[in-house]
C-alpha cells in the first residue's frame, strides 16, 4: 500500500483567486457557447434538428461513483414524469478520477486511479401512471488516464493537489482496511458486473407546468466487495421527485427537487460501521437555450454510509454538476456533464459523464 498522502494548504496569492474566478466564469461561458454552436451546426447540417425535440424532462442522472459509495443503493434522480408506453433506453459512462488518502481511528483508505461506471438503463410506462425500469452497471477500476490533464490544470491555476504532483501518473492503487481487516487491495485493473437495480414509479401529478412522482428501487447483490463492484447486500430505496416550470426575466426554466431514504442491507464492506439508513436529496435547474439544447446545474447530496471517522470511506457527500442535454434527432439525445466533489473527499475528485439515450 502506498503511504497516506500529506495535505497541502492553499498558498496562492490573493490576485490568483480573483484570476481563477474569472477563468472559471469564462469556462462556464465557453461551455454554454459550445452547446449553442453545436445546436447551430446541427441546425444547418441536419434540417430536422431545427424542429422541436422530445428531450427528457429530467435532471442529469448523477450519483456518487467514488470507489466505495458506488457500492450502495443510493439512486439517481430520474425526473418527475414517468416514461410513456414506449421504451426509453440509455448507455451512461461515468469516469471518476481519484487521488484520495485518509487515516481514521482504525480505518485506512487510499485511492489513486480511475473508476468507470458503465450503465445500461431502460424504462417503460404501463397502466397510464406507472413505470418500471432497470439499471445494469459494469464497473471498471483502472490506472488514471486523466492524471496528466488534472495535474496540469492544478499547476496552471495554483490549486492545491493533496500530493497529486508527487505521485506517479497513470497508476492504479486502491486499498481499504479497518482493524487490520483488508477489504480491498489491488494495483492492477479490476472489472465486473456491479449491483443491478430495478425500480417502479407512480405518477401522482402530471400537468403541463408541474409534476410529482414517487419511486421505489431495489438493488441486488450482483457485485463483489473485494473487486469494489458491489456491497454484497440487498438495498431498497423510496423517494419522490418534483418538477416546476418558471419564467424569470422572460426566460423559461425548470426546477427539479427530489429526496428520499435508502435502507441498506448488511454488506461485507465494514459491516459493523455501516449505517442502516441513508438520506439523499437533489436540487437542480434546467434552462432551455434552443429547442434541442438545455443547460443543467444541480446539487446532489447524501448522508453518511459508513461511520468510520474517515471521510474518504463513504462519508456524507455533496456533488455539484454543470452539464447540458442535446437532442441529436427526434428520438436520440446526448447528456454531457462535469461533476465536482463539494464536500471533504467523500466523492471522486472529478467525474466526467456522457450519456446517449433513445426513445424507442
Amino acid at each position: 500500500m502506498t503511504c497516506v498522502a500529506q495535505r497541502q494548504g492553499w498558498s496562492s496569492a490573493p490576485f490568483l483567486v480573483s484570476y481563477l474566478e474569472d477563468v472559471l466564469r469564462r469556462l462556464i461561458v465557453k461551455f454554454s457557447i459550445l452547446l449553442v454552436v453545436l445546436a447551430g451546426a446541427l441546425t444547418v447540417h441536419v434540417p430536422a434538428f431545427a424542429q422541436a425535440s422530445a428531450l427528457p424532462a429530467s435532471p442529469l442522472g448523477v450519483r456518487n461513483v467514488s470507489p466505495v459509495v458506488q457500492l450502495y443503493g443510493i439512486p439517481r434522480m430520474t425526473g418527475a414524469r414517468v416514461a410513456k408506453a414506449d421504451w426509453d433506453v440509455s448507455f451512461n459512462v461515468e469516469i471518476g478520477n481519484n487521488f484520495q488518502s485518509e487515516r481514521g481511528d482504525t480505518a485506512i483508505a487510499f485511492f489513486d486511479g480511475e473508476t468507470y461506471v458503465n450503465s445500461f438503463r431502460a424504462r417503460r410506462g404501463f397502466a397510464n401512471h406507472w413505470e418500471w425500469g432497470v439499471e445494469i452497471p459494469w464497473v471498471v477500476h483502472a490506472p488514471g488516464s486523466l492524471d496528466g490533464l488534472i495535474d496540469e490544470f492544478h499547476e496552471l491555476f495554483g490549486l492545491p493537489d493533496a500530493g497529486r504532483s508527487s505521485a506517479p501518473r497513470g497508476r492504479l492503487d486502491y486499498f481499504v482496511a479497518d482493524n487490520e481487516m483488508i477489504y480491498a487491495d489491488f494495483d492492477n485493473s479490476r472489472r465486473g458486473l456491479g449491483d443491478a437495480r430495478a425500480y417502479v414509479g407512480w405518477s401522482l401529478i402530471d400537468q403541463p407546468g408541474t409534476a410529482f412522482v414517487v419511486r421505489s428501487m431495489i438493488k441486488l447483490p450482483t457485485g463483489k466487495v473485494d473487486k469494489l463492484t458491489g456491497s454484497e447486500a440487498m438495498d431498497i430505496a423510496l423517494w419522490g421527485e418534483y418538477e416546476r416550470h418558471f419564467r424569470v426575466a422572460g426566460k423559461r426554466l425548470r426546477l427539479s427537487l427530489g429526496g428520499g431514504v435508502a435502507r441498506l442491507g448488511e454488506g461485507n464492506m465494514m459491516p459493523e460501521q455501516q449505517e442502516d439508513w441513508v438520506h439523499f436529496g437533489h436540487l437542480g435547474v434546467q434552462i432551455p437555450i434552443h429547442p434541442r439544447v438545455e443547460l443543467h446545474a444541480q446539487l446532489d447530496a447524501h448522508s453518511r454510509v459508513l461511520d468510520t471517522g474517515n471521510p474518504v470511506l463513504a462519508d456524507g457527500g455533496l456533488l455539484g454538476t454543470l452539464g447540458g442535454r442535446v437532442g441529436v434527432t427526434q428520438r436520440l439525445w446526448l447528456d454531457l456533464a462535469v461533476i465536482e466533489d463539494l464536500a471533504a473527499e467523500s466523492a471522486s475528485d472529478v467525474v466526467f459523464q456522457i450519456l446517449l439515450g433513445m426513445h424507442l
